[in-house]
């Protein structure tokens, strides 16, 4: 009896793993991804938007920095902080409200591995 309940338990646990290892292989690999449907223009406009924001990041980054590098006291580096502080906390609360990546909806884009 205690033979027959084991091997029922495994040719159940058998049965049930297939298909999960059978649904990881149709998966595309990190390496493997196919570009989305209309990807040329798509791509060009994602590409430039990235590029916009990079330059909005970076010009942020040398504005603290040459705050920062100006500053005399502990003061004027709080200050230079707090600034950017706001920047960033004014650039994410736009995130949010566009629905971007960490929204109040929980939406986060896919992990690529």
């Amino acid at each position: 009896m205690k033979r027959a309940i084991v091997s029922v338990a495994a040719l159940l646990s058998l049965s049930l793993s297939a298909p999960a290892f059978a649904a990881e292989e149709t998966q595309p690999s990190a390496g493997t991804i196919q570009p989305s449907t209309g990807a040329g223009a798509n791509f060009e406009q994602r590409k430039a938007d990235h590029l916009k924001k990079l330059d909005d990041r970076i010009n942020s980054l040398q504005g603290e920095k040459t705050c920062v590098q100006s500053a005399k006291n502990s003061d004027e580096l709080r200050a230079c902080r707090m600034k950017h502080k706001s920047w960033m906390k004014d650039r994410r609360n736009g995130m949010r409200k566009r629905g971007g990546p960490g929204s109040p909806d929980g939406s986060m884009p896919p992990q690529v591995k």
